[in-house]
């Protein structure tokens, strides 16, 4: 359960999640983030996609599939988690509508702007596409 002051916090965040996937030589494991489940295949490829289909599967079901997110939200801006990347949700809203992959690169941009405890901006994202 979030409090009200644990979900003040989150408002002022966005957040973009990237699953892991791991081989172990005979498989390739995927996963989200601290997720309490897993998906395995024989190629990184059919992982990605089974992951795609589980996490569907489990919506569909009527699950909060992320249910633990806001948990793992508010221990990634004490502690960075893997796989886990916050951007002012003020700049968010103003880049929402870039190209994937440009808002990948602004996420990790962002990232590694907060923990140095720098402000990431529109003028740093815009710098940053001209670089």
């Amino acid at each position: 359960m979030t409090t009200p002051e644990e979900y003040e916090t989150l408002q002022q965040w966005a957040f973009h999640i990237e699953p892991w996937f791991t081989h172990d030589g005979e498989s390739w494991t995927g996963t989200y983030p601290n997720a309490d489940w897993s998906v395995s295949a024989p190629t990184e490829e059919e992982a990605h996609d089974k992951l795609g289909a589980e996490f569907i599967q489990h919506q569909n079901a009527g699950e909060d599939d992320l249910a633990y997110a806001n948990a793992v939200m508010l221990r990634h801006l004490r502690k960075p988690v893997p796989g886990m990347y916050a951007m002012a949700n003020e700049l968010y809203l103003e880049l929402k509508d870039e190209p994937r992959a440009d808002m990948d690169r602004a996420f990790k941009e962002a990232e590694a702007k907060r923990l140095r405890g720098e402000t990431y901006t529109k003028d740093d994202y815009l710098r940053s596409r001209e670089g």
